[in-house]
């Protein structure tokens, strides 16, 4: 039980909690040197995220219009209710950003954002400073256009003042629990309460926000939880609505593990901005402005990024050359007819997995693009046998003498292959058998025993488990986890 809710702990939750954790250590040693890059991805995430929370509830501003009307503020002119949404969202939002350390998860703290929130709407069918009067349940529609009902925890003769009262002193006494369950239900209960008569939803993101940097979670300052959402929006409401139908008493594991799951994506959207900006950080303005060009010009000639950027036809040339060989830009076609586009920039995804064992022994997969790779970081053993001691899992992997097989063929042909022991992996101390690996193996780079060259790819790699005995002998499940650049 957490709170009134239930909620399954499982091995995919504990996955992504801990992926969401790991980045903390990393993100200490991001916050000393990115300066500049983490203000401009701040304050593009910034409006991102008023854009996103605000279209999620009708808008229709583009992220465009939000900077626009961000950057020239005048209040007298908010004559729009988009507008007047805009701006309450994006004040709250910076008041949480410049004091959430003093802001305590109370009440009072709560009404205080509602206010700010709403400060410049100009509807009268919500009440400053306070809850909604009682009620039991809150109609709304889903996004295809049916109603469905929201639930809130006043079951009758119950004021919504109570059930926020109880939500706020369970959240400040609850110490235990993961901070991002804790925070997961906070927002899934506040919306199930619905207490004011307009702006849950704005709020519930808001505070999504709040107990996340609270909690230490500094980090998703900079980039939009909220822009993550709108593009969810239809599961969002669909999890919360399936949820809310069972309360009280619901089981919240498919929202606290769509919660994490946004967080998680953020965070590796996130990643992946800081890696292209710590590139972009060695390669000249020009050469970064004729990159941009190009991503959003494919197959671009020579003489139009000339004429478009304004640059000479010969430096041009010069600039394009470098960065087809230095593998920023790719050439299509000879002659008159040759254009280029960009190499596409990689991505780095956490935490992947892929099972290896007597039904499916051997996999195949291919790295397409230049630097991109497979870090194998952990394996993860499952006899498929009954035991008690851990020496009785160690004999029968020696018996077995398990290995994993690893060969890369290169676009031309050539192949490289190693050998991995899994009996070499295990020492005294362990009772399960799960290998963290004090070195791991990088797809190529370990395999080639060397950095790979650019014109060798696209890889073909073939993995395979196998032993002394043959694979329908196996007793073991082997699962590879590890982080994929691609």
């Amino acid at each position: 039980m957490l709170h009134t809710f239930q909620i399954e702990i499982n091995w995919k939750l504990i996955n992504q909690l801990s992926q969401i954790d790991r980045f903390g250590g990393e993100w200490k040693g991001i916050i000393k040197s990115e300066g500049q890059t983490l203000k401009q991805l701040k304050s593009i995430a910034t409006v991102r995220s008023v854009g996103a929370s605000t279209r999620i509830e009708g808008s229709k501003m583009t992220d465009e219009e939000v900077k626009v009307l961000i950057g020239n503020l005048k209040i007298e002119k908010l004559e729009e209710r988009d507008q007047q949404e805009v701006i309450g969202y994006f004040e709250a939002l910076d008041l949480i950003s410049e004091a959430y350390q003093d802001m305590p998860i109370s009440e009072s703290t709560l009404k205080s954002l509602h206010n700010v929130l709403l400060k410049y709407s100009t509807k009268d069918d919500w009440h400053k400073g306070g809850y909604k009067q009682l009620s039991n349940s809150v109609e709304a529609k889903h996004p295809d256009g049916s109603k469905y009902i929201i639930f809130d925890t006043t079951a009758p003769g119950w004021a919504t003042e109570e059930a926020m009262r109880r939500l706020v002193e369970w959240y400040n006494r609850e110490k235990e629990e993961h901070p991002l369950v804790r925070t997961a239900a906070f927002v899934y209960d506040f919306l199930s309460i619905h207490p004011f008569q307009d702006g849950n939803g704005r709020l519930s993101r808001l505070l999504s926000t709040l107990l996340l940097l609270k909690e230490g979670y500094g980090w998703v300052e900079y980039v939009s939880f909220e822009h993550e959402v709108e593009h969810r929006k239809t599961e969002y409401y669909k999890v919360l609505i399936e949820c809310q139908r069972h309360r009280p008493g619901e089981n919240i594991y498919s929202w606290v593990l769509f919660f994490t799951d946004c967080l998680s994506n953020i965070q590796q959207q996130l990643m992946q901005k800081l890696e292209e900006k710590t590139e972009d950080n060695f390669i000249s303005p020009r050469i970064k402005q004729i990159r941009m060009y190009v991503e959003h010009h494919a197959g671009a000639r020579t003489g139009e990024i000339a004429v478009k950027l304004g640059l000479s036809l010969p430096t041009v040339k010069k600039d394009v050359a470098a960065m087809v060989t230095s593998g920023l830009l790719i050439r299509h076609g000879s002659g008159a007819g040759t254009h280029y586009t960009a190499k596409p920039r990689l991505v780095t995804q956490l935490d992947r997995m892929l099972k290896l064992g007597k039904k499916e022994f051997a996999h195949t997969f291919q790295l397409v693009h230049p630097g991109s790779s497979r870090t194998i970081k952990k394996i993860v053993l499952t006899p498929l046998f009954e035991w008690v001691q851990p020496d009785e899992w160690v004999e029968k992997l020696y018996r077995q003498g398990l290995y994993v097989s690893i060969v890369c063929t290169s676009r031309k042909g050539i192949s490289n292959s190693m050998q991995f022991s899994l009996p070499a992996l295990n020492h005294p101390y362990l009772f399960q058998p799960v290998f963290t690996m004090n070195n791991p193996i990088v797809i190529p780079d370990t395999i080639m025993n060397r950095t790979v060259y650019q014109y060798e790819y696209p890889l073909q790699v073939d993995i395979s488990l196998q032993g002394i005995v043959v694979a329908d002998d196996f007793v073991f499940d082997v699962l590879l986890v590890y982080d994929e650049r691609q």
